[in-house]
């Protein structure tokens, strides 16, 4: 459709910064022993990894059952803790909902793969299945799902929400919003240590991974109607 093909490696790369992103939250969050992001810094990192394969097939890595696999438990585990939050807080709308959506988006765009076009370096992932297409209803709900998230995230008040959520017992211990997570403790870390870590968990820099992980997966869901 006439997609230029730098679009998909900027693309591509944004997915693998939002995972190396990740992956240093997640080093970080080892010095603490509540972290509420840390399900959501694994989910970044799975999903920044596959999701640049999709965007440049040659940067592909691993089976596509291991990550159907990964992404279905991920989707378990997201809506286990959606119900425990609502239990424990009562009506409220859990961060984890949009993380259940985003890895079920993942696991969507492994079962109906955006097909390779001449020129292009979008990945059609499983032939067995080319011949099937996303219901274009569920893949623009989904789309715009995303790009609501997106919006919304930017727009909030409550930096770090789209990580930690806004009931998260740490969260709000650490003084809600404008701060991020619970810190590495003193006596681990060293000056140079605590200052990067200070600087990586910036509770704007965590809401822009999730906006650039909503925005690429909202461009993906277009990409297979």
């Amino acid at each position: 459709m006439g997609t230029p093909s730098w679009l998909y490696y900027l693309f591509a790369l944004l997915m693998l910064a939002v995972a190396g992103y990740g992956l240093v939250l997640l080093f970080f969050s080892l010095g603490v022993r509540h972290h509420s992001g840390r399900d959501v810094d694994i989910a970044h990192i799975c999903m920044g990894i596959s999701m640049a394969g999709m965007f440049v097939s040659k940067w592909a890595f691993g089976p596509n059952a291991m990550w159907e696999l990964i992404f279905s438990a991920l989707l378990i585990w997201f809506i286990v803790r959606s119900i425990q939050s609502i239990q424990r807080f009562g009506p409220h709308k859990p961060h984890q909902v949009i993380h259940a959506a985003m890895s079920l988006a993942m696991l969507l765009m492994y079962w109906y793969p955006v097909g390779s076009t001449s020129g292009s370096p979008a990945m059609s992932m499983s032939a067995s299945s080319a011949a099937s297409k996303l219901d274009p209803g569920l893949g623009f709900a989904l789309a715009v799902m995303f790009l609501a998230s997106a919006i919304f995230t930017l727009a909030s008040p409550i930096k770090g929400a789209s990580h930690h959520g806004t009931h998260s017992l740490a969260y709000a211990a650490s003084g809600a919003a404008g701060t991020s997570g619970p810190r590495i403790s003193s006596e681990h870390a060293s000056p140079t240590v605590g200052l990067v870590e200070v600087l990586v968990t910036k509770p704007w820099l965590e809401d822009a991974s999730h906006v650039v992980m909503c925005v690429a997966m909202g461009f993906m869901l277009i990409l297979m109607l």
